[in-house]
């Protein structure tokens, strides 16, 4: 019992001083590789093996063990270097009774998976040797594998998914709308951490706001349809309170490595939904026009129109006309449409003065035609003149007729 236990502990004092010559004579990854392949008075290493799963944060190694001498038992250990490094980063033993990711026992390959984790950022060839030693205490060669690190890349963003513009609820009211963002990474989806936005203040444009609450996720939660599709979401809340104003977001990915992706600008709009108004609407020419005759033009009818929006007058999309025929049916003159850009017969060009030229054509059967102005903007708004004015299509000017005076426009 006493001579069993102390070749024990000289078979470890010798493993030890080995391990320490190994280290002190191989400290980096420039070691020989010999075996031949052919049996000897040593162990044989083949066929050795580095993987790195790191979203999984492990290490997996093996290599394939023989003796010579029937009944030996090996040990077989790897050391692991990090790329640019002479130091030992990971020194650990492999096993062959299908334990600790060793995948059959007794096969001849001695494996083990390792938890361990690699920064992101690290780039480069990562070496595993391998060595054993058997019953003997004979040393094998040293085997070499290696891994290619690549460096971790930062996530990017593709679209953007919201609306142009949002109507500010009524006082004391709320309202959601929902913002989606596909992002990607090229090393997996599992290592884009979440999408996060700022807001550009209004007062000051250098200044960007940020909350903790201001993410968007994919994990299939809240406004996210799909977990797990790289599209992600938010659903965000206005209140009567939020100014008139554009909004501009600013989007950005981040992963576990603390890249960041390129900001994405959106815009987002606030508007209330003021109501076009028509404070003017009259005639500009005479009240009575002469049928146009074969080949030649209609005498032109002038509209003035004055139209205010608190939007703004860039959302008026149309200024036109209504017009109700003798026979008492009323029709809507898509065309000529009105304009106040200081041509067309407009006087100022942005004063909300809309002005629109009308007229009749030979098919227009004589009598009083009636007219409303039209008005409407970006938000669907459809706004009628209250009063409309009549015009008179004759035949040929009376005898003795004095036409009326033409109206000037108002300013």
């Amino acid at each position: 019992m006493l001579k069993e236990k102390g070749n024990m502990i000289i078979k470890k004092a010798l493993f030890f001083t080995l391990s320490g010559i190994l280290l002190l004579t191989s400290c980096g990854p420039d070691v020989p590789v010999s075996p031949d392949n052919t049996l000897g008075d040593i162990p044989i290493l083949d066929d050795p093996l580095i993987t790195v799963h790191p979203n999984m944060d492990q290490i997996h190694l093996q290599v394939k063990g023989s003796d010579d001498k029937p009944g030996s038992q090996l040990s077989v250990y790897s050391r692991v270097f990090l790329t640019g490094s002479d130091s030992v980063w990971l020194f650990t033993e492999l096993n062959d009774r299908g334990e600790k990711g060793d995948q059959i026992p007794n096969d001849g390959y001695f494996g083990i998976t390792v938890d361990t984790t690699i920064s992101d950022t690290a780039s480069g060839m990562l070496t595993a040797q391998f060595f054993a030693i058997d019953s003997d205490d004979n040393m094998s060669d040293t085997v070499l594998a290696f891994w290619n690190l690549s460096k971790n890349t930062p996530p990017y963003i593709t679209n953007v998914w919201s609306p142009d513009t949002v109507m500010r609820p009524d006082p004391g009211l709320t309202d959601t709308f929902v913002v989606r963002v596909q992002a990607h990474d090229n090393d997996g989806l599992k290592d884009i951490i979440a999408v996060f936005f700022q807001v550009r203040s209004v007062d000051d444009t250098t200044v960007w706001n940020s909350n903790p609450l201001f993410v968007l996720n994919d994990a299939g939660i809240g406004a996210d349809r799909v977990s797990g599709d790289g599209i992600y979401s938010t659903s965000l809340t206005i209140s009567w309170e939020n100014r008139l104003v554009d909004n501009i977001f600013r989007y950005y990915a981040l992963d576990w490595s603390g890249n960041m992706s390129e900001f994405v600008l959106d815009t987002i709009t606030v508007y209330k939904d003021f109501i076009p108004e028509i404070h003017n609407f009259f005639l500009g020419s005479s009240s009575q026009i002469t049928k146009p005759t074969e080949g030649s033009p209609s005498d032109s009818v002038l509209f003035y129109v004055n139209v205010s929006d608190e939007n703004g007058l860039e959302e008026i999309t149309s200024v036109h006309l209504l017009r109700k025929n003798p026979a008492g049916s009323w029709n809507e003159l898509n065309f000529p449409r009105g304009y106040d850009d200081g041509l067309h017969d407009d006087f100022s060009a942005g004063d909300g003065w809309f002005t629109v030229t009308s007229g009749f054509g030979q098919d227009d059967e004589t009598g009083s035609y009636y007219y409303r102005a039209v008005v409407t903007d970006a938000f669907g708004n459809y706004v009628l003149s209250t009063d409309s004015i009549a015009v008179d299509l004759i035949e040929a000017i009376p005898s003795g007729f004095i036409p009326d005076n033409v109206n000037k426009k108002q300013r």
